[in-house]
């Protein structure tokens, strides 16, 4: 048998998984650029050589209360390795553990139980420092207009603290282009109108990995710095869910620093011409809602007749978003859509008309799941075509009846919500049994170039 060796369940075991393929079968499998992770000390020598901010230590004297937003699990941010480090720099500028809140930044996914903020915040958090969760409908705070006209609506403990500090990880993000850097305000720990408002009302990148210079997110930059938030500490993760890479200081200098890395990082070719293409949604696995969000583009990318498989362990199940119900019909979405629509937007109706075929084109996806943690019927509610698998062997056995011994083709994404498509690679030339290919297997345009695109 071919095997690839994977990862599976982010937050709930973070497991080795291995599957495996009839061995004349090419598998072909397609990943980020790995790097090792970063120790504790390296961590803490980043923290302390800042990107366009003094240090941490240093923007911490005089002040007397302190909030590092923290996203939550449907992020893959091990807080855990950050945390101690950020805190002893603030407690070494002269905040005590006491005033010092963390505060799981979700936006509008339902607030982190207890559960959830432990396996974020990891054992090793002092007992002394607050562990929160924001509310999008709780306590907030008005902070008038966003320069784009947002009504801004901030959790009120955030502006209750004089030191602000941002935690994040940097990949592609369907709409921000990458996550990271002032996304941790706005919409993190804003609230739902003020968030609702953003999604339907200003643009945003037209690709997952896309520009980061957009509309949407100078909104973000200029909330943020409203707001007050005074340092950054942004992540890469390489295929483990370890920190690969840090950028810490300026909410926007560092995050650029970051989203360069990521870049470089993630960009991979497509492989065409593949019998079956096979999507790894890890480390956005803990729930349906979130793995198809942010991986499905491989099986986009599949040819018409290539057998469609995803894997997500989901231990989450189907999982949920106020925003984007999973049960909620298509056209109830275009018509919030549309009561936001602006004379501006009257120069983008193909792009909107594309983003509605592309979501009914999904729905009719013929798709094979690997989810130990999804029933048939929550995956139906979105994709009705689908099949669910809870072991592997039923799925080989069922790729095997309907390609045969051979030849067979597999391309194989892993880690797919990070990666970035950049070029093509024909499968059939692609020499050998077995081959895995990083980015240099095709033409990639420097990532110094994309960070700098201006929105179209």
């Amino acid at each position: 048998m071919s095997d690839v060796q994977l990862r599976t369940k982010a937050w709930f075991g973070d497991e080795p998984l291995s599957i495996t393929f009839p061995p004349a079968w090419k598998v072909l499998e397609v990943g980020p650029r790995d790097s090792p992770a970063l120790s504790a000390e390296a961590l803490r020598e980043q923290l302390n050589r800042p990107i366009g901010s003094p240090p941490l230590r240093n923007l911490a004297k005089g002040k007397t209360k302190a909030v590092i937003l923290v996203d939550d699990l449907t992020r893959p941010t091990p807080a855990a390795d950050l945390l101690p480090p950020l805190i002893e720099a603030i407690t070494q500028g002269g905040v005590r553990e006491e005033a010092i809140t963390v505060l799981l930044a979700g936006g509008t996914h339902p607030p982190a139980s207890a559960q959830d903020r432990a396996k974020k915040v990891g054992a090793k958090l002092s007992p002394a420092v607050r562990v929160m969760a924001h509310d999008s409908r709780g306590d907030l705070v008005d902070l008038g207009k966003s320069p784009a006209g947002l009504p801004i609506r901030i959790n009120r403990t955030v502006m209750e603290c004089d030191l602000k500090i941002g935690v994040g990880c940097i990949y592609p993000h369907p709409i921000a282009g990458f996550s990271g850097g002032a996304k941790i305000v706005l919409p993190a720990v804003c609230g739902a109108e003020t968030t609702r408002m953003m999604h339907d009302y200003l643009r945003g990148s037209r690709e997952r990995g896309g520009s980061i210079h957009t509309e949407l997110r100078q909104d973000m930059i200029a909330v943020a710095r409203k707001a007050g938030l005074n340092f950054i500490a942004n992540v890469t993760l390489n295929h483990c869910r370890e920190i690969s890479s840090l950028f810490a200081g300026d909410l926007v200098e560092a995050h650029e620093a970051g989203v360069r890395e990521a870049q470089r990082m993630y960009a991979v070719p497509v492989v065409t011409g593949a019998d079956i293409v096979v999507a790894d949604m890890y480390p956005f696995d803990t729930s349906w809602q979130f793995a198809q969000d942010r991986g499905m583009w491989p099986i986009e990318c599949a040819g018409p007749t290539a057998s469609r498989v995803v894997i997500a362990a989901c231990p989450l199940g189907l999982g949920t978003h106020e925003l984007f119900p999973v049960d909620s019909p298509l056209w109830s979405r275009v018509a919030r859509r549309l009561q936001h629509f602006r004379l501006a937007d009257l120069d983008r109706p193909l792009e909107k008309l594309n983003t509605v075929v592309k979501l009914l084109r999904q729905k009719q996806q013929q798709l094979m799941v690997f989810s130990p943690g999804l029933e048939e019927h929550e995956l139906k509610t979105m994709f009705p075509h689908a099949q669910r698998f809870g072991e592997w062997p039923a799925l080989r056995a069922a790729l095997l009846a309907r390609h045969g011994e051979g030849p067979v083709t597999v391309a194989v994404y892993r880690c797919a919500p990070f990666l970035v498509p950049e070029g093509v690679v024909q499968a059939e030339d692609v020499e050998g049994p077995a081959r895995h290919l990083q980015p240099a297997a095709t033409e990639v345009r420097p990532v110094s170039d994309r960070v700098g695109e201006a929105a179209v």
